[in-house]
Parts: C-alpha cells; structure tokens; sequence
C-alpha cells in the first residue's frame, strides 16, 4: 500500500496538484487505508492529474479498481481499492469541505 500511496503522490507532484492532504482511514473503514485529496484551478488540470494518477498506477503494476469522472468533471474520484483519491476543482473542494468531513482522522505527510 505504501508503493501505492508514493506513485500516487507523485503523480500528483508531477501534473502540479495543489493542496495535498492524506488521511489515515484504517481506524475507520476496514476497506480504505488512506484517502488523498488534491485540486486544481481549472478542468483541464483537474483531468490531467487524475489521468496522470491512473497512468502511473497502470504503469507500476498498481490496481484500480474505478476512475469515475471524464474531462469536464470538477470532481473525479479514483478507487484505488485501499487508496481512495479525490480530485477537485478548486471551487468544488470549497463547495463539499471533505476536510471538515474527516477532521477528526489523523492527518499523514504527504510530500513526495
């Protein structure tokens, strides 16, 4: 999982995501260990990270298990099985507050 999370957060690194956060979730959900929340500016950004994360996943063997969203999504969610990613719209993330939601989990590094 750990391999994972490190292609994950350099993907991100790699296509300029803002903002990273990472959340432990093992305490919470037998199922998710880590959920890593970035954004962009603008769709095309938003899209291009994500797409960058299913690539490099794809490329080291890594699985996924659903991408959901496409190029004019201000959200896209990636099912990484035990690694969920959230990647917003700025304006979106302002909008849901995902961080308010799992504020009370522990907060992991989360540079590359």
């Amino acid at each position: 999982m750990e391999n994972k999370v490190k292609v994950i957060l350099e993907a991100i690194d790699n296509t300029k995501g803002e903002d990273v956060m990472m959340y432990d979730f093992t305490a919470l959900n037998p199922f998710i260990d880590r959920v890593i929340i970035t954004s962009a500016d603008n769709l095309r950004q938003v899209y291009a990270i994500a797409s960058n994360i299913e690539t490099a996943l794809k490329e080291n063997g890594l699985s996924i298990h659903h991408f959901e969203g496409d190029k004019n999504s201000r959200w896209i969610l990636i099912d990484a099985d035990e690694v969920i990613v959230h990647v917003f719209l700025d304006e979106e993330r302002n909008v849901y507050k995902l961080e308010r939601l799992y504020g009370d989990l522990p907060r992991l590094e989360s540079h590359v």
